[in-house]
């Protein structure tokens, strides 16, 4: 569903140790091949549903994963530990995580957390796509509502009553 409303791919990924396993994703409806590459596996500060998870994690946990050396996968990847913290903290303000040129030059990432009946975080779901088409004025935040409105009514779904009003 979420995949028609943006016309853009989604990913839904999970935390295992310092890595966002793909757990789900739906392609773009109008894209004839777009697979994740590899093993389905990212890491958590190369990617925008790497950041929505973590920047809900409490303090020690959040050090923990800053304590292992961040690994660079283009000249744009954030592995500053204390660049890290910020991003994480602008991202648990808002909600929301944004990632351009992360992963993958070219490429960027909208995601918002997913949380379960207790409140915890337990993922992220976020679209993927082009960071021109992705992070353009006038549609980054109508697909980052959208994507909030989604994760939102999931985490509804799955009997949270506390998960963070939408962007």
């Amino acid at each position: 569903m979420l995949a028609r409303q943006t016309g853009e791919a989604v990913w839904i990924g999970e935390l295992v140790n310092d890595e966002v396993h793909i757990v789900h994703q739906a392609v773009r409806p109008e894209a004839l091949v777009q697979i994740l590459a590899g093993d389905g596996a990212l890491p958590w500060h190369a990617c925008a549903l790497g950041q929505a998870i973590v920047a809900g994690l409490d303090p020690d946990a959040q050090e923990a994963l800053l304590a292992t050396p961040a690994q660079r996968l283009t000249g744009l990847t954030v592995t500053d530990p204390q660049a890290l913290r910020q991003m994480l903290a602008l991202t648990r303000q808002r909600g929301y995580a944004v990632e351009a040129h992360a992963g993958t030059l070219g490429d960027a990432g909208i995601a918002a957390p997913l949380f379960d009946a207790s409140g915890r975080i337990t993922g992220a779901i976020g679209i993927v796509g082009p960071a021109e088409r992705l992070l353009s004025a006038d549609r980054q935040q109508d697909l980052t509502d959208t994507v909030c409105r989604t994760a939102h009514a999931l985490s509804q779904a799955a009997g949270t009553t506390d998960a963070p009003p939408t962007a």
